[in-house]
């Protein structure tokens, strides 16, 4: 009996964990992020893509790519500030408000490369960040959403930048 009892707690507990990974869904999306650092804004594109392991709780990339430089005046010389390419990795929660809105808040590491030229100089500089923020998803229609979000970047030394984001997003 103990042994029978065992054997459907076990055959209960794989047909739970399956039907969990099947109710999880990758999300892929691209948008706009306007990236203010410091003293620089950058109009940028966002690319990122993620993996619901629960209802609450995921997993996300995050590629973001510069449109073009800033122009920069330090004292009496002039430049520009762009921003390469930016990776991150996040953990994920939300919180679904209705059947079509959820809130979502984001943990996690990104890692910004910039190129400046400055009287003719270049340079070029790599920074890591802890990264934090949130937002808000609706579903338009079926598995089409878009995201509205902000993200903080607390540089190691080198300040924090404040990310504002929009976005499409499809889910599998």
């Amino acid at each position: 009996m103990q042994k029978t009892i065992l054997l459907s707690t076990a055959a209960a507990l794989l047909i739970a964990g399956g039907a969990s990974a099947q109710d999880s869904q990758w999300h892929l999306g691209a948008g706009y992020t306007y990236f203010d650092a410091s003293d620089v804004e950058l109009d940028v594109i966002n690319v990122r893509g993620g993996y619901d392991i629960t209802e609450y709780f995921g997993v996300e990339g995050e590629l973001l790519v510069g449109l073009e430089d800033e122009d920069v005046t330090i004292g009496a010389v002039s430049g520009d500030v762009g921003l390469d390419y930016g990776l991150g990795v996040f953990a994920k929660a939300q919180y679904p408000l209705a059947e079509q809105v959820s809130v979502y808040g984001r943990l996690g590491y990104a890692y910004h490369e910039l190129d400046a030229s400055i009287a003719g100089a270049q340079f070029e500089d790599s920074s890591d960040a802890f990264a934090f923020g949130g937002g808000l998803e609706w579903t338009v229609s079926g598995p089409n959403a878009v995201r509205l979000d902000y993200t903080r970047y607390e540089y190691e030394g080198d300040g924090d930048a404040d990310a504002f984001s929009i976005g499409y997003v499809r889910r599998f």
